[in-house]
């Protein structure tokens, strides 16, 4: 008796393949596309933003004839450092960088102290007259810098910190009380994600109020702490209008921004020469936003965002 076989029909690879999604094609396509434009705006941007820089560098290495014939061309053939001596020598820039460096150095310390300490008592005592306070430091927000230029600058002449040294003083005092506002609010946000329980623990340990805040409190913000040490070193470093007011007809006084302004007045602008003591300026802002640009982001954002 013969056996019957039957062989069905082999399945090939076709047959098991997906019916294709025309939605789901369409919305990987557009989400490329999506990607591909958010990059290329990106780059866009950078470029806009880099190529003042970048020329600004080329411009401090070509002589005076080269920097009319450039044009918007960033390549330099024979590039000539002797315009960063020319400009350090010249224009009494080692004098202005201990002075810049002295002032931005006080000011960080002081706006550090001071708004930490604030906001501190504002974020953790609950006396009478605290919302009145806040309110008050969000409305000097409100006011121009500018318009105060005058009347702070009577109030320093009475206290002698105009025409001589202590003209120093004066500046460093206008320019840390004019950034308290902002600074106290960014730190009062950071301080309000402290478990209140940490405080209490804290207390019960036989802790004091000030140790509390220094031991405890204060090494708890240090992404705060970073975000405004950044802010302050690039708004000092680069002041001018303060400085103008305080410094201008002080020579050994001086800072960079003010010194390199009273070079360029005295002769005829030169340009390279002056971009020269531009790129001097920036290279301590760029050291420093690299070391604490990690803790930029998260400094601004993470008071924000807990609590």
């Amino acid at each position: 008796m013969g056996v019957e076989t039957h062989v069905s029909n082999p399945v090939r690879a076709t047959d098991l393949e997906l019916p294709v999604d025309p939605d789901r094609q369409r919305k990987q396509l557009t989400k490329g596309l999506t990607i591909g434009l958010r990059y290329g705006l990106l780059l866009v941007y950078m470029v806009v933003c880099l190529y003042p820089f970048v020329w600004m560098v080329s411009t401090s290495l070509r002589d005076q004839r080269g920097v009319f014939t450039a044009g918007g061309s960033l390549w330099v053939s024979n590039p000539n450092w002797q315009n960063y001596v020319d400009i350090w020598n010249s224009a009494n820039l080692p004098r202005a960088f201990i002075n810049t460096i002295a002032i931005t150095a006080a000011c960080m310390v002081l706006t550090i102290i001071t708004t930490s300490m604030t906001s501190y008592a504002l974020s953790r005592s609950n006396f009478p007259g605290r919302q009145t306070i806040l309110f008050c430091l969000l409305t000097t927000l409100l006011i121009p810098g500018e318009m105060l230029i005058i009347p702070t600058f009577y109030v320093n002449r009475t206290f002698g910190f105009v025409g001589d040294g202590k003209a120093l003083i004066a500046v460093i005092l206008v320019t840390v009380a004019g950034a308290q506002a902002f600074n106290v609010y960014l730190m009062l946000g950071h301080f309000r994600t402290i478990p209140r329980d940490l405080f209490d623990s804290a207390e019960l340990d036989g802790e004091t109020y000030f140790g509390t805040y220094w031991r405890i409190a204060f090494p708890l913000i240090r992404p705060a702490v970073a975000t405004i040490t950044l802010l302050t070193f690039m708004g000092v470093w680069n002041a001018y209008i303060i400085p103008l007011v305080y410094l201008a007809p002080l020579r050994d006084f001086q800072t960079l921004t003010i010194a390199l302004v009273q070079y360029s007045k005295q002769f005829q602008t030169l340009y390279h020469i002056m971009a020269a003591g531009a790129v001097i300026g920036l290279v301590p802002v760029i050291i420093v936003f690299v070391f604490l640009q990690r803790f930029f982001i998260r400094g601004l954002t993470e008071g924000a965002t807990k609590g």
